[in-house]
């Protein structure tokens, strides 16, 4: 009796330990991580670094083609006048041209027509209105000229030192001014270092 008593015991025992033994090696076992689990652990990093670097290269591109279009504004910027504009500058001239000779005519007109003036003060007004309207026949004449040989939309002005020839151009090659330049002595009878050819530009308003 005493012999089936201490094998239950011993049984008893042997099972005690394997259970616990078995409790061990579970509990040891849930807190240390997979080789899986660590895997996937060093994929994520690995996205999450190429995500910032594909980031970093779009916001340089952007940099860059935000650079792109700045200067294509630029060169916009720098554009030369259009049709219109280039109409509507040469029309304004023209017109503050003819509003400046028209009441030069009529100051000259007043002076021979005013009977207290003495005769020198009348021929004096009168010759000098000759002269405005031989002005105006060679500033006419000369931009007729200009136009006839492909420098067309020329704005003509006679002073008495000069003339101003207006033009609207990119570049103005030696052949182009020495054509324009005979054009003008030619048609007014003044010197060629007294023309002065300038570039057409609108006035800011």
């Amino acid at each position: 009796m005493k012999k089936i008593f201490k094998k239950n015991q011993i049984a008893i025992t042997s099972l005690a330990i394997m259970i616990a033994v078995a409790g061990y090696l579970n509990f040891t076992k849930s807190d240390v991580p997979t080789v899986t689990s660590y895997d996937e652990t060093d994929e994520s990093l690995d996205s999450i670094d190429t995500m910032d670097i594909s980031d970093g290269d779009s916001l340089m591109s952007e940099k860059v083609d935000d650079e792109i279009e700045t200067d294509d504004t630029a060169a916009i910027g720098d554009a030369v006048l259009t049709q219109a504009e280039v109409s509507e500058y040469v029309a304004g001239a023209k017109l503050e041209r003819e509003q400046t000779h028209s009441k030069t005519k009529e100051s000259l007109n007043e002076i021979i027509e005013n009977d207290s003036l003495s005769d020198d003060e009348k021929q004096d007004a009168l010759e000098k209105l000759t002269k405005l309207t031989e002005i105006i026949e060679k500033e006419a004449a000369t931009e007729q000229l200009l136009n006839s040989k492909g420098y067309g939309d020329a704005v003509v002005s006679i002073s008495d030192d000069n003339v101003d020839v207006v033009l609207n151009y990119d570049e103005l090659s030696q052949a182009d001014r020495a054509q324009i330049e005979d054009i003008v002595t030619r048609k007014t009878g003044y010197g060629i270092d007294q023309i002065v050819i300038s570039k057409m530009n609108m006035k800011e308003s």
